[in-house]
């Protein structure tokens, strides 16, 4: 016998329980993204202290500009560590949330199935065909959400390749530019 009021609570409680699980994790994303920007905060106060006393010991214009260009290439380069460093804290936070959600799906859709079964064993006389067009309209759902999620997958993959390639690519560009 299908157990509706029993099954939806327990429907209710994953839910719930993946909620949770996404406020937990954004707030442990958020706590990484401060304790990254408060770092970068204090290494950026030290470092403008240790130029400006360099700046002030330059004897001659060629010191100068030789200071400027190494004082501008690396502060590229620690945007650069910055970015990444933000990028992998949210990508990261993104394949965490995607792995919560197909595993709280796979739940789902064991649960479903379970009901559907359970339908087709209680089922009176004379509602097969009812019941059949139910289980193939559930897996024509269940492969369509399937194939949506590989699609975001590779999506997402393909973002991260191209993101990383375009650091990399920004990054060894960077240090070559002289002024």
């Amino acid at each position: 016998m299908v157990k509706g009021p029993e099954q939806l609570a327990e429907l209710g409680r994953g839910g719930v329980e993946t909620a949770m699980k996404f406020a937990n994790l954004a707030m442990e994303s958020a706590e990484k993204m401060m304790r990254l920007q408060l770092e970068a905060a204090r290494t950026f106060v030290a470092e403008q202290t240790e130029n400006a006393k360099a700046l002030g010991e330059a004897k001659d214009p060629e010191g100068m500009m030789a200071l400027r260009n190494r004082l501008t290439e690396q502060a590229v380069e620690r945007a650069m560590g910055y970015s990444r460093n933000v990028y992998d804290i949210a990508a990261a936070t993104q394949a965490e949330m995607a792995r919560m959600m197909q595993e709280r799906f796979a739940a789902y859709q064991k649960e479903m199935t379970d009901t559907v079964a359970q339908m087709f064993q209680n089922a009176p006389g004379g509602s097969q065909g009812a019941l059949t067009a139910l289980q193939s309209t559930f897996a024509a759902t269940q492969a369509a959400i399937e194939n949506i999620t590989k699609a975001a997958k590779q999506a997402q993959e393909l973002a991260d390749t191209n993101v990383r390639a375009a650091m990399s690519a920004a990054q060894a560009a960077a240090p070559k530019k002289k002024a």
